[in-house]
């Protein structure tokens, strides 16, 4: 078993998960992922996880469908601030403690405020990163608001 901060965090607090595997050389946008497994409605149930910041040192996580877009506006909005940032990777990693591709809302190095998009709410279950590419997690949504008091928004681009 993959032995990722994802993984470690689900083992920690005893959470329900399933693990599915893709070539880490293999596809690599969310929407290829989703359909490699050949997943339903795309990339609907498959969740990238997006960090950003904002001008004054602040950190956000977004959990957003595979084949949408984030509107940084609307996200700005729901946090609080006048606009965000997608964080620059020189920043990426000792923040969250995964790579750009690999990086899961679940076990980061430091603690966010987590908004995941509403249509999570209309999956039993959704797929996250693992932890690293060529992982994925199967979980429940309420997985994201019980561990990390994550907040249920509308934030993607129509």
């Amino acid at each position: 078993m993959d032995d990722t901060r994802a993984i470690r965090y689900m083992n920690e607090n005893k959470i329900h998960y399933s693990v599915m595997e893709y070539p880490e050389n293999g596809p690599v946008a969310a929407v290829e992922v989703a359909e490699y497994f050949g997943f339903e409605d795309s990339a609907g149930r498959l969740f990238k996880t997006l960090v950003t910041s904002d001008h004054k040192g602040g950190y956000y996580v977004f959990c957003i469908p595979g084949a949408k877009r984030l509107d940084l506006k609307k996200a700005a909005a729901i946090v609080g601030v006048k606009n965000l940032q997608m964080l620059k990777p020189d920043v990426f990693e000792d923040l969250t403690g995964y790579v750009h591709g690999g990086c899961s809302p679940l076990g980061m190095k430091t603690k966010l405020p987590t908004i995941v998009d509403e249509s999570a709410l209309s999956w039993d279950t959704i797929y996250l990163s693992g932890g690293r590419v060529g992982l994925l997690i199967d979980v429940e949504p309420k997985v994201l608001k019980d561990y990390l008091d994550a907040r249920f928004e509308n934030i993607t681009k129509e």
